[in-house]
């Protein structure tokens, strides 16, 4: 019972029914049932939550978005709250609230704390810009691993792997994105390559993201091949 009142708290407050399942680990449909009172109509502190209206196409829009708004839709987002949802709530295009979020527009705006001062430098949850997706792109393609430049940014790992490889940020072509190594059906090392990967690693002290590149696999791949023959020089 309390769980029910917690989510329709929470989705009251802008967060989205299928990250809130997620996270408490049912099913979206379950919790949806009971955030918007198909199921649990007893509990009514709070009440049932009545389902978002969808905004009108044929109507003009009654918000008009500038730059504290951005950042109020970025922020409600990195908390859960789904792109259609804040967009239902503003009277927004789905695409202008998308493109908002995401950096394609406004890419100017950056985050701000309570005193109005620049936010610290990127921390988990700081949505992307082009330009530091470039960064991190042309980085990676002269060798920087995933890992380390999600390290320089503060950003999740699969975070910027999904913006290098172009898994997200497709439309940026300038620098295009980095395919994955050691993909689409490459044959896997022999000894021979394996014991070249590890002399060019000892040798020439390049990082697992050079030597995938340098041998056609990954840079996990070239991790475990260097880790491996540690653990056989120890043995």
């Amino acid at each position: 019972m309390e769980l029910v009142r917690d989510a329709r708290r929470q989705v009251r407050d802008g967060a989205s029914v299928d990250h809130l399942a997620r996270a408490i680990g049912v099913s979206s449909r379950a919790l949806s049932k009971a955030v918007y009172g198909a199921t649990w109509r007893r509990v009514d502190d709070p009440p049932p939550l009545s389902r978002p209206r969808p905004a009108d196409p044929d109507q003009p829009s009654p918000t008009v978005l500038n730059e504290d708004h951005v950042r109020r839709l970025r922020r409600d987002h990195a908390g859960g709250a789904t792109v259609r949802y804040l967009a239902t709530r503003s009277g927004l295009p789905y695409n202008t609230v998308h493109d908002a979020i995401r950096g394609v527009t406004w890419a100017h705006v950056d985050e701000e704390g309570a005193n109005g001062s620049a936010a610290e430098a990127r921390r988990p949850g700081v949505l992307l810009t082009a330009a530091t997706v470039g960064e991190m792109r042309r980085a990676h393609t002269d060798g920087a691993s995933l890992r380390s430049l999600a390290d320089k940014f503060h950003l999740k790992y699969a975070t910027v792997r999904a913006a290098v490889q172009g898994a997200t940020w497709r439309h940026l072509t300038d620098p295009p994105p980095v395919p994955a190594s050691g993909r689409g059906g490459r044959q896997a090392l022999t000894s021979a390559q394996e014991a070249d990967l590890v002399r060019m690693s000892e040798k020439s002290g390049a990082t697992y993201a050079q030597l995938g590149a340098a041998f056609g696999v990954s840079e996990a791949t070239a991790w475990h091949v260097c880790e491996r023959s540690r653990r056989l020089a120890k043995d």
